[in-house]
């Protein structure tokens, strides 16, 4: 309550806020002109905007990664001490670790351009663009921990599993009958509201000493993986 929000998107939204920045993050000079127009300090950063595995893969990650990076890049001089920044990841993330070599060469590359000519030399399709781009995403977001702390700003990644939004349908799709299982297992999806939630705890100020952390907020499926209760296949 009495947040002054100012929401950036490449529609305008249907929603009561300070301000609306218009931003295309597969356009890198979008993402730049809209950084510029943000005005005032900031206190928090949500980095929500994703599109699903039914998207081209290209497009993917642009906007899952590359995008994301570049606007937290140059935020963060803007950015009170104190602040956080948290980006929403995926469960579809959850194998990074198995990955992790693949994930840090396209970390590696130094800005929005030669990302994307990393990613039109490594062709994937789009189920597995999607779960590379949210392992990218909990990857940069340790990696970015301490550089964001050097700024005073702390920053986690939200995993969340299947969320009741308008491109559940496209998950659906493009994960099929994983993403069932899921949602058997643990007796829905989640709301937004249950996503939101965790991104406004995770900003928390009180919480200063979670950092560099991925919370995953899937109704304890991928807990009930390692603790038995939950079977694959």
């Amino acid at each position: 309550a009495g947040a002054h929000v100012i929401a950036l998107d490449r529609n305008p939204v249907q929603l009561s806020v300070a301000q609306f920045v218009s931003v295309d993050m597969t356009k890198p000079h979008t993402i730049a002109t809209a950084a510029r127009a943000i005005s005032g300090e900031i206190d928090v950063l949500l980095n929500i905007a994703g599109v699903p595995g039914t998207a081209d893969p290209e497009v993917t990650m642009r906007v899952n990664v590359l995008g994301l990076r570049m606007l937290t890049e140059l935020l963060i001089g803007r950015m009170r001490s104190g602040g956080a920044v948290t980006n929403v990841a995926s469960i579809a993330g959850a194998q990074w670790q198995a990955h992790l070599d693949e994930v840090q060469r396209l970390l590696a590359t130094p800005d929005y351009d030669t990302g994307v000519a990393w990613v039109k030399d490594h062709p994937m399709d789009g189920k597995r663009a999607y779960d590379f781009s949210k392992e990218c995403v909990v990857v940069l977001t340790k990696q970015h921990g301490k550089y964001l702390r050097e700024h005073g700003v702390r920053v986690n990644s939200v995993s969340p599993g299947p969320v009741r939004t308008p491109i559940l349908k496209d998950f659906r799709e493009s994960i099929g009958p994983l993403l069932d299982l899921v949602t058997r297992e643990t007796g829905r999806d989640a709301t937004v509201d249950d996503i939101a939630r965790v991104l406004l705890f995770v900003s928390d100020p009180v919480l200063q000493w979670l950092n560099a952390s991925d919370v995953q907020v899937d109704g304890g499926f991928m807990s009930g993986l390692v603790g038995g209760w939950v079977k694959l296949g």
